[in-house]
């Protein structure tokens, strides 16, 4: 299944991004799970999602035994705890070494990367974990955070909190939640910026209004909490969360590197009824959300530099999937 495109358009008016749009072509997945049998949703659902596979299928899982509890306590297993954990490892390290250097006019680290990549490979028990996350904070320790320029002091928009999947009953339907998620009725950002709010580091670029540099370092803080985090289990576990909704139906919310992702599925005897996926970019691009808020009044001489600042606050919030970025004059 063709994973679709975050086609984003900005209105330039030749000093200034004065406005911008978000289409998505992203297909709605859930929708095709639809009538089939439990089992064969359980083996598609890892292989329609190309990144954050093992976040999605702990998702699938949590929820489904949520919805016919056969245990009186829903929990992941530890090797779902630790998949998820060592995949936002691998998605925080590809960016930090492959894709934000260049915005930040360094070379990407192609042979670090591979070695990281790896480790983690080589990962398959908890004693192992233990291990990588020692390493991994020693090299934290070691490590010169990336530097980014940010543009004008942003608006400051809701950041989604962590809520348990019993919290998320409530929030996660409805007509159009899928799509376009709200929290409390306003669009909210998700991803390391919301989880690591309260670090100082971060409170203060946020106090700054320099959005961009604090999820950057919102990022890093991530990165060590995960590292510590693969030495103790069970801190790892607050990340996968399930919840009966009523007979039959069952939620799941699951941290990922880029965000909350939530899964919600009915059953009818052995088949899905209904299946609702909702993933971090649907938070973070959001037609209302935070992409097209901080995006506007951006100054730019160009359009390259026009496409040069969406190109920093696209990384900086993380998509799914591919995005093309549009300039239309005012």
């Amino acid at each position: 299944m063709e994973q679709g495109v975050l086609q984003l358009t900005l209105t330039w008016d030749g000093g200034q991004i004065v406005a911008a749009g978000v289409v998505s072509s992203r297909p709605a997945v859930a929708r095709c799970l639809r009538g089939l049998p439990v089992a064969r949703v359980l083996e598609i659902i890892p292989r329609l999602f190309g990144l954050c596979r093992c976040a999605q299928d702990a998702a699938a899982r949590l929820s489904l035994q949520a919805a016919r509890p056969e245990r009186p306590v829903i929990a992941a297993t530890s090797a779902q705890v630790l998949a998820v954990a060592l995949e936002a490892v691998g998605e925080h390290l590809w960016r930090l070494l492959l894709d934000w250097p260049p915005l930040c006019k360094q070379a990407p680290r192609h042979s670090e990367f591979l070695l990281w990549r790896k480790r983690l490979l080589g990962v398959v028990d908890s004693a192992g974990a233990a291990v990588f996350g020692a390493r991994l904070s020693a090299w934290l320790n070691e490590e010169t955070p990336l530097q980014v320029g940010d543009g004008v002091a942003a608006t400051a928009g809701a950041l989604l909190p962590r809520l348990s999947a019993a919290d998320w009953v409530a929030q996660a339907d409805g007509a159009g939640f899928a799509e376009w998620p709200t929290f409390a009725g306003q669009p909210a950002e998700t991803g390391a910026l919301a989880r690591h709010i309260g670090n100082p580091e971060v409170a203060a670029l946020l106090a700054r209004g320099q959005r961009i540099r604090a999820r950057l370092a919102a990022r890093y803080a991530d990165l060590r909490w995960l590292a510590e985090g693969l030495s103790e289990p069970a801190r790892l576990s607050s990340w996968l969360d399930a919840a009966t909704v009523a007979e039959g139906c069952g939620l799941a919310c699951v941290e990922t590197a880029r965000g909350t992702l939530l899964h919600r599925i009915e059953l009818a005897g052995e088949r899905v009824a209904r299946y609702v996926i909702v993933a971090p970019t649907e938070w973070n691009f959001h037609p209302q959300g935070a992409f097209v808020r901080e995006i506007g009044t951006t100054p730019a001489r160009t359009r390259a530099e026009a496409v040069t600042a969406a190109s920093r606050l696209v990384l900086s919030l993380d998509p799914c999937v591919p995005v093309e970025v549009k300039v239309d004059d005012a």
